[in-house]
């Protein structure tokens, strides 16, 4: 639609009915390399795990060591950060308040690639919340047909 139509990310989230950060994200994970959207597609990388290899030097090579070695999304970053010649600490949260840690984070992306909205996930030891933002009614609406769907329907979320 953007290419053959001259969309926008944000009019082609709205013609999906996904957030404008999904279709940035997918963008994002179609510009990988063949080799890596393959081991995507096969469930042998994560979207969280092929986002951090986005913009490594080899992402193919280092999808490889991932699949090799079961690394999960937080040692695919500090990989991802070796490679690019950094430490493999993690970066430092842009906001003042407490970092969350990668795998929170990596439940936020795939709990908001599923969705196509904006997820954020406050976790107090154990309990928390599930915030879900959506931009219009449609989406609400179709957020509670997705929830409210009976279990074994074929359809999930």
């Amino acid at each position: 639609l953007m290419e053959r139509f001259g969309r926008t990310q944000d009019a082609v989230a709205q013609n999906v009915g996904k957030s404008r950060s999904h279709v940035a994200n997918t963008l994002r994970l179609l510009g990988l390399p063949e080799a890596v959207q393959l081991e995507l597609r096969a469930g042998r990388l994560t979207a969280g795990h092929a986002r951090a290899l986005a913009t490594a030097p080899d992402p193919a090579a280092l999808a490889r060591q991932v699949v090799e070695r079961g690394l999960n999304v937080r040692e695919t970053e500090a990989l991802a950060r070796r490679a690019m010649g950094g430490d493999d600490k993690p970066r430092a949260a842009a906001r003042p308040v407490a970092a969350k840690d990668a795998d929170t984070r990596a439940l936020e992306e795939d709990l908001a690639d599923v969705l196509g909205l904006t997820v954020e996930i406050l976790d107090r030891g154990g309990a928390g919340e599930l915030k879900i933002t959506y931009a219009n009614l449609e989406q609400l609406d179709d957020l509670c047909q997705r929830l409210t769907r009976p279990v074994g329907s074929g359809e999930g979320l």
